[in-house]
């Protein structure tokens, strides 16, 4: 996947919630009809759920989880394509 160029931003309608120590997506207002649900995250993916509040491209995203969890910037991209994959195919991504 080669988005480097494209900006992403969480789409409204999902909050993050901490329940039971569990970080989860939950949908809300009308969107909660088309989604069946919740997703469970992990701590990776909690961090790159609030940093996509604001408008992020796929390089500035790898490199803050490759320094906020000292991965290689390899292993930080490959989570971060499948977690924008994810979140695009739920519907939950918008491109800015």
């Amino acid at each position: 996947m080669n988005f480097s160029d494209t900006l992403f931003c969480a789409k409204k309608g999902f909050i993050h919630r901490k329940i039971t120590n569990q970080d989860v997506l939950i949908s809300v207002g009308s969107g909660i009809a088309d989604f069946n649900g919740y997703i469970l995250l992990n701590s990776t993916a909690s961090f790159l759920w609030d940093m996509l509040k604001e408008p992020q491209n796929v390089q500035d995203l790898t490199k803050a989880l490759a320094e906020e969890f000292d991965v290689s910037l390899e292993e930080a991209k490959s989570d971060v394509d499948e977690f924008v994959m994810m979140l695009l195919d739920k519907g939950m991504l918008e491109e800015i």
